[in-house]
């Protein structure tokens, strides 16, 4: 198959695609940046670097036992640029500079002074030939007489310490030498689990040191590529086909519109909004491979790390804002991509989730807060200390994918194992308490890492009661797989519905652990994020109050995330002007100039550069604040509204059930277009609560909102399905009813707080 796409794409592909002109695309500036946050980094979800730096880095390899675990630098072979614009140099007048997203490349303009010629140079990871860097300089004749000169030059590449690299040798594919070494990372990360080093090859021309124009020619390109793969015969395998082809270029650009045909989220009437929702696509899509590419499964797919694949920022590990802030917008545009990256966790990292939990004395699988090439705890004792709620978010990606796909045949064969070995780890976690009766989680950290090491962190309790449910559903509908006997897995949902959550009836807000003071300064809102992401049901009241208390005390250099979230916070409880404010202060504040890059935290303080889950979460912000798009069991509601200063937002494709749909808002309404469907998705549709006809290609207006509901001929197996997630039960009535007294409280105490509102 991938053979017959290439050669068609060889056929097709012999027009070079034009270049967009739309400038939400460019992003322009007179000075190569000085500062290593404002420098962009480009990746094709297989190799990344920033641009012009020492270092290329590989998906999944990584060198260094235990703590010492981290990217294993690569050194740059391809880090050319035009002489007379040497990034390392002050500004030169005569160079600009060009973050193109259109086509994921990063562009040096040289202007001769006299206007005798100038230099474009475009350097880029391939996304078909997606072991390839390449380097392209254009000479073009403006004004000047005769034969035309510049020089070329490489920054010598600084040899790797992670990565030992043999003697050079010579290879000659279709009359075209090149160079290629071999080696290998210099340790594993950990003895046990990685039984050989990680290999890598480089492959790579000389590169053209002049770059001539005869005294008849107006233009000449000259190419060079550097290839970083697993082995010599994965490298030679990808030069056969690189050096078949003419121009490389078309099949790069193709795909590349192939992706924003997904991920091209617009809107109209805000300029600066459309940029940075453009950016930030980008930032992520970059960071994954495509679907079609030269070699089929070549490597591993591993999760999005927090810097992206272009830098080792925090060592390149992973953690939980992969599948809390990227995840769930690449299960939305792309579900099935979103399946094969669950399989870093649930296939690659299994046995370290296994032998964590057995370390620390548990059961089941225990995620570590950072994670690698083994899944075992890679990140500091200091760092990662109590912050166990990253083995619930890991489920609650796996419970995120069922919730849009229900996919049983992917459930049965990983997602039940996921979902009930880490249900296993929270029934270590939970505690009874005879005094309440219910189970407390104590010593635990939440996303809130200003307080640490406290007793039922609201976060951390939901999550982890999410957690169980869905293990109770896999233990259910997998029960012979898993080998269980009746009971075995009920007593997952009765400790479920009986983890404490804290509740103040007197303000009716949720206090962000159990010895947590109103007004406290904390670093970001836990209780916000029951809201959403979590979507625990709670009264428009309690959340309302929730967002005011903590607004007020969430610190001003909170992770963009944070923004994020307040902002459709606001936009549940319908209060736009909140929204609108939280929501500009999201990307105006965190976004570097002038190539529109994502950083952790606001200047002057130096985060995480290149901050893909910021993008995730901004982008969450639109697609499920503003549109209002919302994954529930068995069903997918919207509620579309417009993000301040609009008159039109566009999303390209929204999946649900094997379903595709645009969606198109307008000051007066909405409208969903479903793509032709390759099968015949299994769901009812409902615009304005008045139901329509499935059908391909068709289209509905809506003003209000709309409901995507599954529509299954016959129960689950068995009976089993995913209930849904209910604290603060008495335990000794079987998780089932609240105390008298318990509901006695809270209910004066919603009472009193009404009454309080009406009188201020």
């Amino acid at each position: 198959m991938r053979t017959i796409t290439l050669l068609t794409l060889l056929f097709s592909g012999s027009i070079l695609l034009v270049a967009g002109q739309d400038s939400s695309f460019k992003f322009n500036s007179e000075r190569f940046p000085t500062s290593n946050e404002e420098i962009p980094a480009l990746s094709n979800g297989n190799l990344g670097f920033a641009v012009h730096s020492d270092d290329v880095f590989l998906t999944g390899v990584y060198s260094g036992l235990g703590e010492r675990s981290h990217r294993a630098r690569l050194p740059n072979y391809g880090n050319l640029h035009i002489d007379l614009c040497d990034p390392r140099a002050a500004v030169q007048p005569q160079c600009t500079y060009q973050l193109d997203i259109e086509f994921g490349r990063f562009r040096t303009v040289y202007q001769e002074p006299n206007a005798q010629f100038r230099i474009v140079h475009d350097v880029y990871p391939h996304r078909y030939f997606d072991h390839t860097m390449v380097n392209n300089f254009r000479l073009e004749r403006l004004n000047g007489q005769g034969a035309l000169s510049a020089n070329v030059r490489r920054i010598a590449p600084v040899p790797s310490t992670d990565i030992t690299l043999g003697e050079a040798r010579p290879i000659v594919i279709r009359n075209r030498p090149f160079l290629g070494q071999c080696g290998t990372t210099n340790e594993v990360e950990d003895l046990t689990l990685q039984n050989t080093l990680s290999e890598v090859c480089i492959f790579y021309e000389e590169y053209p040191t002049v770059l001539e124009l005869g005294a008849g020619e107006t233009v000449r390109e000259y190419t060079h590529l550097t290839l970083y793969a697993r082995s010599w015969g994965f490298a030679e395998q990808e030069l056969l086909l690189l050096t078949l082809v003419m121009n490389v270029s078309p099949l790069h650009e193709q795909n590349m519109q192939q992706m924003w045909n997904r991920w091209g989220i617009t809107v109209e009437g805000n300029a600066e909004l459309d940029r940075a929702l453009r950016a930030s696509a980008f930032q992520i899509f970059s960071n994954y491979p495509s679907s079609v590419t030269s070699q089929a499964f070549a490597y591993e797919m591993f999760g999005i790390s927090s810097s992206g694949l272009g830098r080792d920022a925090r060592q390149g590990h992973n953690f939980w804002d992969f599948e809390l802030w990227t995840f769930p917008m690449i299960l939305l545009v792309d579900p099935f991509l979103a399946r094969d990256m669950l399989r870093y966790r649930i296939q690659t990292t299994r046995a370290g989730a296994a032998r964590n939990a057995e370390l620390n004395g548990f059961d089941g699988w225990q995620y570590p807060w950072a994670s690698a090439f083994t899944g075992i705890e890679v990140a500091s004792a200091a760092e990662s200390d109590l912050r166990y709620h990253v083995t619930a978010d890991v489920a609650f990606a796996g419970r995120l994918y069922m919730t849009a796909m229900d996919d049983l045949a992917w459930f049965q064969t990983h997602g039940c194992t996921l979902a009930y070995e880490t249900a296993k780890f929270w029934m270590n976690r939970t505690v009874y308490n005879q005094a309440t009766d219910r189970y407390d989680i104590s010593s635990v950290t939440g996303p809130d890492d200003s307080h640490q090491n406290v007793t039922n962190n609201v976060y951390t309790n939901v999550m982890a009661a999410h957690n169980l449910f869905f293990g109770e559903f896999a233990g259910c509908y997998c029960r012979f797989d898993l080998n269980l006997q009746d009971g075995d897995w009920q007593e997952l949902v009765t400790t479920a519905r009986s983890i404490r959550l804290p509740y103040d009836p007197t303000t009716n807000t949720h206090p962000q652990f159990e010895e947590y003071t109103a007004g406290t300064p904390i670093s970001q809102a836990d209780a916000i994020l029951l809201g959403y992401p979590l979507q625990l049901p709670m009264t428009e009241s309690t959340k309302r109050n929730n967002m005011e208390a903590y607004a007020k005390v969430t610190a001003a250099n909170a992770p963009a995330p944070t923004w994020s979230m307040h902002t459709i916070g606001w936009l549940d409880v319908d209060n736009l002007e909140r929204a609108a404010t939280d929501f500009s202060k999201n990307y105006q504040q965190f976004m570097r100039a002038p190539f529109y890059i994502w950083n952790e935290r606001i200047e002057p303080t130096v985060g995480t550069p290149n901050y893909v889950p910021g993008a995730g979460a901004f982008l969450q912000a639109v697609v499920n604040g503003y549109a209002g798009v919302r994954l529930h069991t068995e069903e997918m509601t919207l509620r579309p509204r417009l993000p301040p200063g609009t008159t039109r937002l566009h999303i390209p494709q929204i999946g649900y059930m094997r379903a595709n749909f645009a969606l198109d808002i307008r000051p007066n309404g909405f409208t969903l277009t479903f793509q032709p469907a390759v099968m015949n998705p299994q769901i009812r549709i409902f615009v304005d609560d008045e139901e329509h006809p499935v059908c391909s290609g068709c289209s509905f207006e809506g003003t209000h909102n709309a409901t995507l509901v599954l529509a299954r001929s016959s129960p689950v197996f068995n009976n089993c399905r995913l209930q849904p997630t209910v604290l603060n039960r008495n335990f000794r009535n079987g998780g089932t009813a609240s105390s008298v007294a318990g509901s006695l409280v809270t209910f004066f105490g919603v009472v009193a707080a009404y009454v309080i509102s009406k009188l201020i």
